[in-house]
């Protein structure tokens, strides 16, 4: 017997509307220097924004999980461009948020993402703020995608 046939259960036909995928970088640059990828990515905080509803009423915080998923979907993309393959978020190793980024504010991630010898990657980002506060500091690791590595 399926799930939907269980009296009282609804079918779920495709994903909610609340679901639809995160665009959590609105541009991104990225340049080789020493071996080392270094990209940037800006992200504006929009307190309209449906996944910040309630997160605060009256005083959008962006959450940390949101500067992550940046982190994540930047070093993605700039992998991605370049002759690296696919890159998959596999673990974060530390994250400081040391500031609030609220409604208006565009965070700016500058990271430097380097070969970590398994044929994955590290990044480590430093995140500001519009006037140059930082607001986050972040270290991750990335493994090549369809690897099992994630």
């Amino acid at each position: 017997m399926t799930v939907a046939a269980h009296p009282g259960w609804i079918a779920v036909a495709g994903p909610p509307a609340v679901a639809a995928p995160l665009r959590a970088v609105d541009a991104w640059h990225a340049e080789q220097a020493d071996g080392v990828l270094l990209v940037t990515a800006r992200v504006a905080v929009r307190g309209d924004d449906p996944n910040l509803r309630g997160h605060f009423p009256g005083l959008a915080i962006f959450p940390g999980v949101f500067i992550i998923e940046a982190l994540a979907q930047a070093v993605t993309l700039a992998i991605e461009a370049g002759p690296g393959g696919q890159a998959v978020l596999c673990g974060v190793r530390s994250a400081r948020f040391l500031a609030p980024a609220l409604d208006g504010d565009e965070l700016t991630l500058r990271i430097a993402v380097s070969p970590d010898g398994t044929g994955g990657w590290s990044a480590a980002a430093r995140v500001r703020l519009r006037d140059g506060t930082v607001c986050a500091q972040l270290r991750a690791s990335f493994g090549r995608g369809g690897s099992g590595d994630a």
